[in-house]
């Protein structure tokens, strides 16, 4: 009898003794990130400039989550498969009892999910109290000279932009932010597919085929185009439902098909 594809059980035991390996570097992981973030609030808030300040607007505050849990996501998703570099370490985490399906649900469930939600409460704890005392210092005419900013706190899909033009500003604010989490994880499915196919150097193998590949599209003249996720009300009314269809397929099609790589990478390396 051949063993199930996914059993509860088995899976939960494999979740806790990844965990019970993985933690402290993922607390160290956290802690770095955290040091860098406090640096920059710290240079920023102690700035003699009044434009120092312009770093904890509503715009720039989106600018600073995306940008870091951008960067921040590649890294974990390139660092999530190190253990394929040591023999030893990959010899005992392939062969734990747990089957392939599972492990790609692991790998699946740290990079896209957990890591996000994580990275985004790490982000509300230390810059929700500095944007406040932004907010106060401003309110007070310290370091600025105009009082009426926004400096309201940014939460992913839960704080939207003014809404201007019968809603359109905040329904193109929404919808920027949903390609932008597309984006970020087919970036992830990207760079940890890679790193779990590649066997010498696989994040500089991965870096260097990911931009190869951009140059190569880029000098071809291809441009994927926004389709659904057009911020533009009237770019979007131009498209066929033929264009429709092949927008969703690249946006959402993408990103399903390099997780199902990753899947097939793992698989790979078990029966090797």
């Amino acid at each position: 009898m051949t063993d199930p594809i996914f059993d509860f059980q088995r899976f939960a035991r494999l979740l806790r003794a990844h965990w019970a390996e993985s933690w402290r570097e993922y607390a160290w992981f956290a802690a770095a990130l955290a040091m860098l973030d406090l640096i920059f609030m710290a240079i920023f808030l102690s700035g003699s400039s009044g434009n120092s300040f312009l770093q904890f607007k509503f715009e720039s505050q989106v600018a600073w989550y995306m940008t870091g849990l951008f960067l921040s996501a590649l890294i974990f998703a390139g660092r999530y498969f190190k253990y394929l570099l040591n023999p030893g370490a990959s010899l005992i985490a392939l062969m734990r009892p747990a089957s392939v399906f599972e492990k790609w649900l692991m790998a699946f469930l740290f990079i896209s999910i957990f890591y996000p939600l994580a990275y985004t409460l790490l982000y509300i704890l230390l810059n929700y109290p500095a944007v406040q005392l932004a907010r106060s210092m401003a309110a007070q005419g310290i370091k600025l000279n105009f009082l009426e900013s926004d400096y309201r706190f940014y939460i992913p899909f839960l704080t939207t932009t003014s809404v201007v033009d019968g809603g359109r500003g905040a329904r193109i604010f929404l919808t920027s932010q949903q390609l932008f989490f597309i984006l970020l994880n087919t970036a992830q499915a990207l760079m940890a597919g890679g790193t779990a196919f590649f066997k010498r150097s696989p994040v500089l193998s991965t870096l260097l085929v990911s931009f190869l590949l951009f140059v190569f599209f880029t000098l071809a003249g291809v441009a994927p185009k926004l389709g659904i996720f057009a911020l533009d009300y009237d770019d979007i009314v131009q498209h066929n439902t033929l264009e429709y269809a092949l927008s969703v397929t690249l946006w959402l099609g993408l990103p399903v098909l390099l997780w199902a790589a990753l899947f097939f990478h793992i698989k790979e390396r078990e029966l090797a």
